[in-house]
């Protein structure tokens, strides 16, 4: 018997509440990876913001949406977006490609949809005629190593530092 194949396609309104289902999944694991920049408020006071910040940029052409479908279901989702760097006035590279979310259902990883997802992303952003994707992971997320295997390298990092740590260094130093 034939296994089904899995569908890559464009995300759609009605795929809104699956992207929010896997969009906390995600959520909830990415606050074991970074911890206190990551705390979540309730899942009911997040639903409605990421719902409706999600049908706005379904009408951005700047924005991408794309779903895993297994049988009609939702299994994966990636979201990225072409924008100005930060720095864009100081420095040459002006437009470059995001990666914003990915989650693919906690049953069917490492069968490759992951990859199938991220490879769709970088062919719609790379074709829009930008030289760079940069996307934001914690080191100790899993998923640093997904993305190093496309080829992402390091390069830069956040720091940061907790009032306590300042105040017991100012302590110190006087």
């Amino acid at each position: 018997m034939k296994k089904n194949p899995i569908l890559i396609r464009k995300g759609t309104k009605e795929d809104i509440k699956a992207f929010f289902e896997l969009y906390w999944i995600s959520s909830l694991e990415h606050t074991h990876y970074s911890g206190l920049l990551d705390s979540l408020k309730p899942k009911e006071k997040c639903q409605e913001y990421i719902i409706n910040r999600q049908l706005e940029l379904l009408n951005d052409p700047n924005q991408f949406f794309y779903v895993a479908e297994d049988k009609k279901k939702i299994i994966g989702m990636i979201t990225g977006h072409l924008g100005e760097r930060d720095e864009s006035r100081v420095y040459k590279i002006e437009r470059i490609g995001f990666i914003d979310e990915v989650c693919v259902h906690p049953d069917y990883r490492t069968s490759g949809i992951g990859n199938k997802l991220l490879e769709t992303m970088l062919d719609r952003l790379y074709a829009k005629d930008i030289e760079f994707v940069g996307v934001g992971v914690a080191f100790k997320n899993p998923a640093f190593h997904f993305y190093k295997s496309f080829g992402f390298t390091p390069e830069g990092m956040w720091l940061i530092q907790k009032k306590k740590s300042y105040k017991k260094i100012k302590r110190i130093k006087q």
